[in-house]
């Protein structure tokens, strides 16, 4: 198959924590990328559905979040695996692994709470949501739930605000990661968090670990052990791609939008 050179063809795409059913989510940035993807297999690395907020608000999806959802059921009956791996805001899918055998694949879309990636190059990854490391990482509850309603605010204001910016013709600007880059216990928390993620790993005898949850992306080496992030599409609308010569990396995708665009508009020089 040809590709255009304003499309991706990658081996493997890994995304997390989409969040669909919430204001936040960014589903037109996500829906441009997933159409100008090309690839083998996506790993969905959990709360692609946040079905809290779908139960608390009583509300579905809008129509740019089921057109991300419809163009991930293309691209897995056009022959794409789709690894769904669980995370806490979509665990009610979990249970449905107790009455039906969905991790064994159903046309295409793979259901589970773990996967384990094996890259080109020979490197094995286990890739979990990592909501399961906040039981090494402990902040009590109220804190907890303190913090969430804060980031929820910060979101709203954050995505008024850079519809302002983007008006201005300005780039897209963090007003959560500004926040948490001068918080001490939101560095502790980050900090800790992939120190306990990075241990499972090397306890579990891989090469690296593939999670989100946290909402921060990273690319680390801890301890001889690769500790690569997701991100979110809340906020920094980022993901983890293989390539097809096996090497990894963490793409800021709002970026490669507007480079691609970018080219698009460019001259072509006739030889």
């Amino acid at each position: 198959m040809t590709y255009s050179k304003h499309q991706l063809a990658i081996d493997t795409l890994f995304l997390s924590d989409i969040h669909l059913g919430t204001i936040s989510c960014h589903a037109e940035t996500l829906l441009e990328f997933l159409k100008m993807v090309h690839c083998r297999r996506v790993i969905l690395v959990g709360d692609i559905v946040d079905l809290w907020s779908i139960k608390a608000k009583r509300r579905g999806l809008c129509d740019a979040q089921l057109q991300v959802v419809k163009q991930l059921l293309a691209m897995a009956r056009e022959g794409i695996e789709i690894v769904y791996v669980m995370g806490n805001h979509d665990a009610g899918f979990r249970k449905i692994l107790a009455d039906y055998p969905f991790d064994y694949g159903i046309t295409n879309i793979k259901l589970c709470n773990q996967h384990v990636h094996q890259t080109r190059q020979g490197k094995r990854f286990i890739v979990v949501h990592g909501d399961q490391f906040d039981n090494q990482v402990r902040c009590p509850q109220l804190l907890s739930s303190l913090a969430d309603s804060i980031y929820s605010g910060l979101l709203l204001v954050n995505r008024w605000w850079n519809r302002r910016r983007t008006h201005r013709g300005e780039h897209y600007f963090s007003l959560a990661k500004a926040v948490k880059s001068r918080s001490t216990r939101a560095l502790r928390y980050i900090h800790d968090y992939q120190l306990a993620a990075a241990d499972y790993a090397a306890r579990k005898h891989f090469d690296g670990i593939i999670c989100g949850h946290i909402h921060v992306p990273a690319m680390l080496e801890i301890d001889n052990v690769s500790y690569l992030n997701t991100g979110d599409w809340q906020d920094s609308c980022t993901a983890i791609v293989e390539h097809l010569n096996g090497e990894l990396e963490l793409l800021e995708v709002p970026a490669w939008l507007r480079s691609r665009n970018a080219e698009k508009l460019l001259p072509q020089i006739v030889a």
